[in-house]
């Protein structure tokens, strides 16, 4: 599918500092498609893996793309995530081919989660499940669907510990785990903080700034 341009190419990454996302202002149908409200939204590269649980060739590993929007009640995301292989047999939610938004909404960066922290996780069959002392299901929606390349995930998540308005500033990280057809997890890559401890410490998270 190919999306208008704007002072950027919509084909590439968008080029922010290191660590920083922005979500612009706009309420999505949580759907599993592309409405035109995405098309102008910068794209995230997750892509970069956690080396020490890689269990596959780097070059195999489920990547995605991310963009965010916002308002007053939600943050939304929407994943185009590119996975060969797609799979939801691991025992584990977190060994399935999902994806994860890691949220600390009061960017307190603490080192360990708090009330407003937690770990928002969706897999490829649109399964929900997470984590950490803020979450809540009922705080988070989403749609899935399938493609040639992999899958596509629309999610909005309810913030509470946060007044959303421009300029509001939080912390986040994005995840995709990959299961390569083992029935476990072979590959973690991740868009800014590459150890495997975002499930536990806020504190190295990225941040998202409402524009």
């Amino acid at each position: 599918m190919s999306f208008a341009t704007t002072a950027w190419s919509q084909d590439q990454p968008a080029k922010s500092p290191k660590g920083v996302a922005v979500a612009k202002k706009g309420t999505p149908k949580v759907d599993a498609k592309i409405d035109e409200i995405w098309k102008t939204c910068p794209k995230y590269s997750v892509n970069q893996p956690i080396t020490d649980l890689l269990e596959i060739d780097s070059k195999n590993m489920a990547t995605a793309t991310v963009r965010l929007l916002w308002d007053d009640r939600y943050l939304y995301a929407l994943w185009v995530v590119k996975d060969s292989e797609l799979s939801a047999d691991a025992s584990d939610d977190w060994a399935q081919d999902s994806v994860e938004l890691f949220l600390d909404q009061q960017h307190d960066k603490s080192t360990s989660y708090e009330t407003d922290d937690a770990q928002y996780r969706v897999n490829c069959e649109g399964r929900i499940s997470g984590q950490g002392t803020g979450y809540d299901e009922a705080d988070i929606k989403a749609a899935t669907k399938k493609n040639k390349k992999g899958y596509l995930v629309e999610m909005a998540i309810r913030t509470h510990a946060a007044d959303n308005k421009s300029g509001t500033v939080m912390g986040i990280e994005f995840q995709v785990n990959d299961d390569h057809g083992s029935a476990q997890r072979d590959a973690i890559s991740k868009w800014f903080h590459t150890e495997d401890d975002s499930w536990q410490d806020t504190s190295t998270f990225g941040t998202i700034e409402m524009k």
